[in-house]
């Protein structure tokens, strides 16, 4: 019952975010633009509760982690959080990468 309503929880979570789209809705590769002239793309919602992200010359599938707010994806050192239009990653050749802007 805890894991069904954390679930649910999530899927309002990204149902109200702008950028981020509704659970089970594959997002294609968005690019987000940080500080420093920094980017990376994501694609959200890949199969198996991951997303896919490209960031300075590497490519990984996250899997989904925990988290208080937004969506959070990790794997050893590799971490991408993200709510709304922003996002946050670490981890990654060239990073961290702050302060990220979907568009």
């Amino acid at each position: 019952m805890r894991r069904l309503s954390l679930v649910a929880l999530l899927g309002l979570t990204l149902a109200g975010c702008a950028t981020l789209p509704a659970p089970g809705t594959d997002s294609g590769a968005i690019t987000y633009r940080c500080n420093g002239g920094k980017a990376f793309t994501a694609a959200w919602n890949q199969p198996g509760d991951k997303v896919r992200v490209s960031a300075g010359g590497v490519t990984k599938s996250l899997p989904s982690a925990r988290a208080a707010s937004g969506a959070r994806y990790a794997a050893g050192d590799y971490e991408i959080w993200g709510k709304g239009d922003g996002a946050l990653l670490s981890g990654f050749p060239g990073g961290p990468y702050a302060n990220c802007t979907a568009g």
